[in-house]
């Protein structure tokens, strides 16, 4: 048995630890801790690929596979977001950098009650689309009610705006975009500063044919007309105080002063009436097509996007408008957008005696900090008011650009920012702990306009292992990265890389550069960074780095980290991508599509949306899928011994193992799994993936009527889930689940172990269609249903529905400390008769490594298949250690007959291969002899 080989051996799973490998799925994932407040119901932002651009219009996209889906999610409206734009004529601005297409990007409204993850993913797998995203609605940040203890504008002078206004009081070319609630438009301190546009005087016409008609003085973007008033909704007057911090009118003998005194700012409203910032990143684009140089976002929120990307990038590269925006009131370092996004200069808040806001986000992200305590600015109905947040923040810093590139008015836009953030004044000796979180430091007005230097930042960093890109003690990593000098010269330039960490140590952390002209670019590729991965890592372990540049006088740093240690696997040797986890989720490490493959089948994307082990009794089960909630899965393994890969296979071409329990559980059964799985590159055996799973009982009573199996919920097809089926091949132990759709694949689950089989098809749709109903969460109770007893199918007599499928074995009694093992297989097939003969070949890999005996102490054959045998026979054998080999075939006599010289094999799994082509029939002798051991057996020519 394979138990007694392995001990043998010393390799019993769970014994030997080596690396793994990773790699990122394809489908759409909704960044953790996104709520539904977050984004748009129904609505998808979605770019096409310019491939496809002759089929589409305006508002529509006249594509087969993907009107399929609209219809099918009953769709409400196809349109352009930017109908107005064209694509560039030019792929590259004047500094390198690729200019955005913003003319194929969609928003799309359904009214069907279906996911809008799974449709995002339905979208994606017609492969028209570039992304499909969630449309994200960001928040203003908070507002912070008057406080009778506010100061004046005690900003300015921390900022040295008095001293810098002896420089310069700004250009009224230069323009702000506020995007914002809006703006108080008659507001004596704000309404001299508006940028007109004299081309398109309120008449009624679009006179400058821009595709906005009299957007005279701003525009509303979240109510598409001409009037940027703020609104009367509880947070509506945030627009009218960011409008001031940035461009109230200076030298006015009235109100307040702002950091651009004289730099004009346009007024963008991106909120609808209700006050939801349903416009904000369209204000951005709108901004950047109306010769805003600076653009001011006092928003955001957790939602990440492609789009999001993609319009900070249009507004940067195309227009050379540098985007500005709040890091966030969370006092958290978590990431938010758009201040997170690549291009964005981010800032925190600070107090006017430079100590980190207390409500200020902080982070490896932020670029630089500027006062946010109680700023007094303009306000709603022509009044004054002071305010707190980084909403205030960062258009004081907007204010600031504005004047710099008042200064320096030939800098891009990047070179803008790159001025305010290495002339910031470093204040982290008031901010012990939140070294290198605060960016370069507070901002100084009078610094940027008059100090000049270098600036240079490390882009692009690719950090891998040379071997499977998944981090683990004792890899050596090496680390190179686009080093970019945004402003003056550099003479002697180095970079060194440096780590606080003590999971991390710097074998070679310096290189040299010298010389790097202003805006040009180079690379450490030739001479990398290495880093070598201590012992000691927890799961998960973020490793931070800081890169410091060095040039005479100059010093700047930047934070970046990496992820090592991960407790799951990507498993990529066949045409099937999946992944094993430390914690009995197959597919996906955590809830809700991330860190994982799913269960991807030639590149195609994931045709799996969740899948894990259950294992229970009445009322009593221990899983990591779905729970009463119907949404978030339950936790009930923990892992003991975190998932590992053998390198190399010991039982195929890639085998993974790892060890949990159900100490997690509100009510734990008390077991502990052993669990390894096992895959093959070559075919027939290229297209399923198997797991294994020990199960032994940790208790001090019997395990009675206990059921182990998986659930997965298969979403197949490269265009809809919801014309999917179940049924069973009971012959093969087998459910399945196809598409369809022309051309659908198959998906199955196999039992391979001996024991009673049990297959229950699940209807994912209303109450269940007359089995479980998931509508309302999967409760233990139905869990143990679906694992106890029969439904052979699922999706109805139509086209089909969702359906999710449950395969098992069962009923188990185990004694204390005993155990069984249940073993599954999952199958992709182009077709059902592909799907069947894949089962068939995982039968007989599993049946093979499980009937391997030992008959040397070096060296362990398996039964020869197919014996008899026509022409050519496969020898499964397994080496205790490397030795060379030479394998002999004798007939009844002990005449040699054939002899081979197999050369060194290695430690492991082997397959030797003979062609008996030449040899008549009859029965035969083989051994395969090594310098180590020996070992043979019988052979039926036929």
């Amino acid at each position: 048995m394979i138990r007694n080989l392995l001990v043998a051996a010393g390799l019993l799973f769970g014994t030997v630890v080596l690396a793994g490998s990773n790699g990122a799925g394809k489908s759409y994932q909704m960044p953790s801790g996104i709520t539904q407040k977050d984004y748009l119901s129904k609505t998808i932002i979605a770019r096409v690929h310019p491939g496809y651009r002759n089929l589409c219009s305006t508002a529509e996209v006249n594509i087969p596979a993907v009107e399929k889906v609209l219809q099918e999610i009953q769709v409400s409206s196809v349109k352009k977001v930017f109908p107005n734009h064209l694509p560039p004529e030019q792929l590259y601005n004047a500094y390198g950098k690729k200019l955005v297409d913003l003319s194929l990007i969609y928003e799309i409204t359904f009214s069907a009650d279906v996911d809008l993850v799974k449709v995002i993913n339905r979208l994606l797998r017609t492969g028209v689309f570039e992304y499909a995203e969630p449309k994200f609605i960001p928040q203003v940040f908070g507002v912070n009610p008057n406080d009778p203890l506010l100061g004046q504008q005690t900003h300015l002078n921390v900022i040295a705006a008095l001293q810098a206004w002896n420089i310069s009081t700004g250009d009224t070319n230069v323009v702000v975009g506020i995007t914002d609630t809006g703006t108080d438009t008659d507001h004596p301190d704000l309404a001299p500063n508006v940028k007109i546009n004299y081309n398109d005087p309120v008449n009624g016409a679009d006179d400058d044919n821009d595709g906005f008609t009299d957007n005279y003085a701003g525009w509303d973007v979240g109510d598409n007309d001409n009037n940027p008033q703020v609104g009367n909704c509880g947070t509506c007057s945030h627009g009218s105080h960011v409008s001031g911090c940035a461009s109230a009118v200076t030298n006015n003998n009235t109100g307040v002063a702002s950091p651009g005194y004289n730099c004009k700012y346009l007024p963008i409203k991106v909120a609808n009436a209700s006050g939801d910032l349903v416009g904000a990143y369209e204000g951005i684009t709108y901004a950047a097509d109306h010769g805003c140089q600076i653009i001011n976002c006092s928003w955001g929120g957790p939602g990440g996007s492609s789009f999001g990307q993609n319009v900070v990038d249009y507004a940067t590269f195309n227009k050379n408008a540098l985007v500005i925006a709040a890091a966030g009131n969370s006092n958290s370092s978590s990431e938010f957008f758009p201040a997170a996004y690549d291009h964005v200069l981010c800032v925190a808040a600070t107090s006017n005696s430079d100590v980190k806001s207390v409500f200020s986000n902080y982070g490896s992200y932020i670029d630089v900090c500027a006062p946010g305590n109680a700023v007094l600015s303009t306000y709603f109905d022509d009044t004054y008011s002071g305010q707190s947040g980084t909403s205030m923040a960062s258009p004081i810093v907007a204010g600031a650009a504005a004047l710099v590139k008042s200064v320096f008015p030939g800098y891009s836009a990047l070179q803008i920012g790159e001025q305010l953030r290495i002339n910031a004044d470093n204040i982290y000796n008031l901010n012990p702990g939140y070294q290198f979180q605060l960016g370069s430091g507070r901002i100084n007005l009078l610094n940027a306009l008059t100090l000049t230097g270098p600036s240079v930042r490390m882009e692009d960093i690719l950090s891998v292992d040379n071997n499977d890109n998944i981090f683990l003690t004792g890899d050596t990593l090496s680390i190179t990265g686009d080093i970019i000098n945004y402003l003056d010269p550099t003479t002697n330039l180095t970079v060194t890389l440096t780590s606080v960490s003590p999971y991390a140590t710097i074998i070679d952390g310096t290189t040299t550069v010298g010389v790097l002209g202003t805006l040009a670019t180079t690379n450490n590729n030739s001479d990398p960074f290495t880093v070598k991965i201590n012992s000691g890592l927890p799961k998960n372990a973020v490793i931070p780095f800081r890169l410091v540049f060095t040039d005479g006088s100059y010093t700047a740093t930047q934070a970046f980290s990496i992820t090592a240690n991960v407790d799951y696997i990507n498993i990529m040797n066949n045409d099937v991508l999946t992944t094993n986890t430390s914690r009995g989720r197959i597919g996906y490490n955590t809830d809700g599509q991330l860190d994982g493959k799913g269960f991807d089948f030639d590149n195609d994307g994931s045709l799996m949306y969740e899948a894990g082990l259950m294992i229970g009794r009445a009322n009593q089960v221990s899983d990591v899928v779905r729970g009463d909630n119907g949404a978030t899965a339950d936790e009930d393994f923990n892992a003991v011994v975190s998932v590992q890969k053998h390198d190399p296979g010991v039982w195929s071409d890639f085998d993974t193992y790892g060890l949990f329990n159900d100490n997690g559980a509100a009510s734990p059964l008390g077991v502990r799994v052993r669990h390894r799985t096992m895959s093959w590159t070559l075919a027939p055996f290229n297209k399923f993936h198997i797991w294994e799973y020990s199960i032994q009982n940790t208790g001090a009573t019997s395990l009675n009527n206990l059921f182990a199996g998986i659930f997965s919920d298969w979403d197949i097809d490269a265009t809809t889930f919801a014309n999917n089926k179940a049924d069973q091949d009971a012959n093969l132990k087998m459910g399945y689940v196809w598409c369809t759709n022309a051309n659908g694949y198959y998906a199955g689950i196999k039992l391979l172990t001996q024991g009673l089989w049990n297959h229950y098809a699940i209807d994912n749709v209303g109450t269940g269609s007359g089995g479980v109903n998931l509508s309302d969460g999967y409760s233990s109770p139905e869990k143990f249903t679906t694992l106890s007893t029969p439904r052979a199918t699922a999706g109805g007599t139509g086209a089909g529905n969702d359906v999710i499928d449950v395969v098992s074995s069962g009923p188990f009694q185990i004694a204390p400390n005993d155990s069984v093992v249940v073993a599954f297989a999952l199958i992709i097939g182009n077709e059902l008769s592909d799907l069947q003969n894949s089962a068939q070949q995982a039968q007989i890999k599993y049946d093979l490594v499980t009937s391997i005996t030992e008959n040397s102490p070096e060296l362990v054959i398996s039964s020869p298949y197919p014996n008899p045998v026509n022409d050519f026979v496969t020898i499964p054998l397994y080496l205790k250690s490397s030795m060379n080999l030479t394998v002999e075939v004798m007939d009844v006599t002990g005449r040699l007959v054939l002899q081979r010289e197999l050369g060194t094999r290695n430690l492991g799994l082997q397959e030797i291969q003979l062609n008996l082509e030449q040899l008549t029939e009859g029965n035969y002798f083989y051994r395969i002899r090594g310098d180590k051991g020996e070992a043979g057996g019988k052979l039926q020519k036929l």
